[in-house]
């Protein structure tokens, strides 16, 4: 039972913020396998190489000059950050028609961050079962959408050079990100060390943060606004296009009915299509040739019944299937030769107007 109550209380703020988040790339929807996958790789791989990678340096950085502080709030960022950046750099890469500027950046950082933190959040709950509900209002609520922020940062990056055809500045853009949103991350640890007080700090820079992208979302909107109004108002004018279908296209709240409606009528169809199963068409036997009698046989079933004796009731004759091996087609017996021509069938006839002899008359001398 406190499994499940871990789990739901990790899960729920998560796909609140997460639909949020969504809802966020308002004209272009992002295909749903690279959502799922973007907040895959944060739920599951990425935590996994994430405890890999720190308990594989959390002693050698403890023994260092600069001590096991440092290793307490700063082990954490370098090496989670750049874990999760990895499905950014994957998606700007592989899948790069998918990924069209700023706003997509931000929604496939924050999947990746929110999958993180629902993973790692669920993991505390288990292990501090005793304070669940403290922890649920401090990590699930109040500082839910850290990790989302941070690892939007690399997105926002990488869609602000979406459309430069350098590669170097496109590298740039990538490491700026992820040192930004390590430098972020730290400063939460760094801060929340300090109770209450620093709770207080850390959520403030949280919520600039978020403020900050939300306003870059807005920024986003009211370019691909004036795109539709562009490449649109010509069509609009010409009459091509109707008033109705523009303010259809550009409003995405308005696009919501016509597309229930268009699933709606969709399922109508389907479930018409398909009969109901009294109804369906049953697949006869096939049909068995039983003869009666012998005067009912034609010459052909007779032949077939003289090349198989012993067949007893066969199916229905079809040439292409069932030919007696004395045909030769498939047997081992040969094909019997036909006869030669005589030598009158093979004389060429006579041609048109060609001298023929006939033959002597009775009253000729011979």
């Amino acid at each position: 039972m406190t499994t499940l109550i871990a789990i739901l209380a990790a899960a729920i703020p998560t796909a609140i913020y997460g639909m949020f988040v969504w809802w966020l790339d308002r004209y272009e929807k992002e295909p749903p396998w690279l959502i799922a996958g973007a907040f895959l790789w944060g739920s599951l791989p990425a935590i996994g190489l994430a405890l890999l990678f720190e308990l594989g340096l959390q002693i050698p950085l403890a023994r260092s000059p600069l001590g096991p502080d440092l290793a307490a709030w700063g082990l954490a960022p370098l090496v989670e950050e750049p874990v999760k950046a990895l499905a950014l750099a994957g998606l700007f890469l592989l899948a790069r028609r998918e990924f069209d500027g700023p706003l997509d950046g931000i929604v496939y950082g924050s999947l990746v961050g929110f999958g993180f933190s629902m993973t790692e959040n669920a993991l505390y709950f288990l292990r501090y079962s005793a304070e669940l509900g403290a922890l649920f209002w401090v990590r699930g609520v109040f500082f839910g959408l850290n990790h989302a922020l941070f690892s939007s940062m690399v997105g926002l990056a990488l869609g602000a050079v979406r459309y430069r055809r350098s590669g170097r500045v496109a590298v740039l853009a990538f490491f700026g990100g992820l040192v930004l949103a390590i430098l972020f991350h730290a400063l939460h640890n760094y801060a929340v060390r300090y109770q209450f007080a620093g709770l207080f700090f850390s959520w403030l820079i949280q919520s600039s943060g978020v403020i900050v992208v939300l306003a870059i979302a807005v920024l986003a909107w009211r370019n691909e606004r004036r795109w539709i109004e562009q490449e649109l108002g010509d069509e609009v004018r010409a009459g091509v296009l109707s008033a109705a279908d523009y303010a259809e296209v550009a409003s995405p709240a308005q696009r919501v009915p016509p597309a229930c409606a268009v699933l709606s009528a969709a399922s109508r169809q389907r479930d018409l299509a398909q009969p109901p199963a009294d109804r369906l068409p049953q697949r006869e036997a096939p049909h068995v040739f039983e003869p009666r009698s012998s005067r009912l046989r034609s010459p052909l079933r007779r032949s077939l019944d003289r090349a198989w004796p012993d067949a007893g009731s066969v199916p229905a004759y079809r040439p292409h299937r069932h030919v007696p091996p004395s045909l030769g087609l498939r047997g081992s017996s040969p094909m019997p030769e036909p006869p030669a021509p005589s030598a009158a069938q093979c004389r060429p006839p006579a041609r048109r107007g060609a001298q023929v002899a006939l033959p002597a008359r009775r009253s000729d001398p011979v």
